[in-house]
């Protein structure tokens, strides 16, 4: 039986408690009083007239809510809309500027922080035994041609932006995210959106971030890295675990130690290998998984066996692909796969504001969860987003005003329709159910 939002290994809680502040937050992060924080903070929009800092926040999640590409034109419609005329240009102006991008970040980093503090959620089942289980990926992102110069592609003659994101499977919250000119390499980025490892937590990457310096920080800080394992790094077999135990191994290349062990389809490897050579010497847990004789997915880690078991590990690593479907509910909600404006400031700004939109949604599924004494797992992300979609109008309006009484009673209502249409009791057979499983409750 999977285990509750209700409950933590210590003892029951007041979930109730947790609801009204998730709740509270949620609006607050919203408030003039927190909006001119972050304006203050950040040096954006310092005279205040059409196109407040509020008011263009509230246009960008509304357009993501309703499901709007974020060009200049549908933003204005809707900002139009709601709060009167204003002209094009001095409209996306208030985009194109450093301050704007650092102002939407801010935000969404506000935003995640009070949530996550306010909701108090821990894993649970075998991933209960880390504090989080975050995972970091890139994707690319479209932009103009006219943009070559400054945010050059990939391909040559072509323009882009790299994104680097990282999100939580204990919240269900996308954290926070980093932009540059797009490159095959996603490991500077991430050390600039990362600059150091947080103990306790269990770290997802895929092969764009392979590199022994990433296993030898997380050892150094008491976090954990799980990743795929490159073919052209040479390790060497020091043990293994076999039918009779675990037996030591005179450091053997992983080619000539896969030739004295059988490789049936459905073997499991669980061995203690070394990589590197000298002081940059780190000591490493390598398993596998034999899919047949000729093909073997090793997942390189630096979480011991008391940990997780072998299968767990493989498992796991799974669960990578999480932000692979938050990257498609990004971009085929907002279109977020190109951008429609060259300057890279408005790029990060609509961007990090498609970010905190979605993070409101997210975040609107942990009070419902909270409130109603489900496991936030039932509550499926996809179906969540799709029922507050349909009160996208109502949630803005709600954000814009500083009726108390008003707020309750829509996330009251949001949260009741959301556990009559998007909870789901028993996942069906044709569904994953690893993060189940595994304990993953936001995912």
């Amino acid at each position: 039986m999977s285990k509750t939002v209700t409950r933590k290994e210590a003892g029951s809680r007041d979930t109730k408690c947790d609801a009204e502040a998730v709740e509270r937050e949620l609006q607050r992060a919203f408030t003039p009083a927190v909006i001119d924080e972050l304006r203050a903070t950040t040096g954006y929009n310092p005279r205040q007239r059409v196109g407040t800092a509020m008011r263009l926040m509230l246009t960008v999640v509304e357009a993501f809510l309703v499901g709007q590409t974020l060009s200049f034109t549908s933003l204005r419609a809707i900002f139009v809309r709601r709060f009167g005329f204003v002209r094009p240009c001095p409209f996306q102006k208030r985009f194109k500027q450093a301050s704007a991008a650092a102002f939407f970040r801010a935000a969404l980093e506000k935003l995640v922080e009070s949530v996550v503090a306010a909701a108090g959620l821990e894993l649970s089942g075998p991933l209960g035994r880390f504090v989080d289980v975050r995972i970091y990926d890139g994707t690319g992102q479209r932009v103009p041609p006219r943009g070559r110069d400054v945010l050059p592609g990939c391909t040559k003659g072509k323009a882009g932006t790299k994104w680097v994101m990282g999100y939580s499977i204990k919240t269900g919250l996308l954290e926070h995210g980093i932009c540059d000119a797009e490159t095959a390499s996603e490991t500077p980025l991430w050390r600039k959106l990362v600059p150091t490892f947080t103990r306790g937590v269990l770290y997802l990457f895929d092969l764009g971030f392979f590199e022994r310096a990433l296993f030898a920080s997380a050892k150094a800080a008491g976090a954990h890295v799980l990743m795929r394992l490159k073919s052209t790094a040479k390790v060497r077999v020091m043990a293994h675990v076999s039918e009779n135990g675990f037996a030591p191994l005179p450091g053997w290349s992983l080619c000539y130690y896969l030739t004295s062990v059988s490789r049936r389809r459905g073997t499991v490897f669980d061995l203690d290998v070394t990589w590197g050579k000298g002081k940059h010497l780190i000591a490493l847990r390598l398993v596998g998984f034999a899919h047949k004789a000729t093909s073997i997915r090793w997942y390189l880690t630096t979480v011991p066996r008391s940990m997780l078991t072998a299968r767990q590990v493989i498992q796991g690593y799974r669960l990578r692909w999480l932000i692979e479907l938050l990257f498609r509910e990004l971009k085929q909600t907002a279109d977020l796969g190109r951008a429609f404006t060259a300057d890279v400031h408005a790029v990060q700004a609509l961007t990090y504001g498609a970010m905190l939109a979605h993070v409101l949604v997210r975040s609107v599924r942990i009070q419902a969860a909270l409130a109603n004494e489900i496991p936030l797992e039932q509550l499926r992300p996809l179906a969540s987003l799709h029922v507050v979609r349909a009160f996208a109008r109502e949630l803005v309006d709600g954000l814009a005003s500083s009726t108390r009484l008003a707020w309750s009673q829509l996330m009251g209502t949001i949260g009741d329709v959301l556990v009559g249409l998007a909870r789901e009791l028993k996942p069906s057979r044709s569904r994953p159910r690893i993060a189940l499983k595994l304990g993953a409750i936001g995912a």
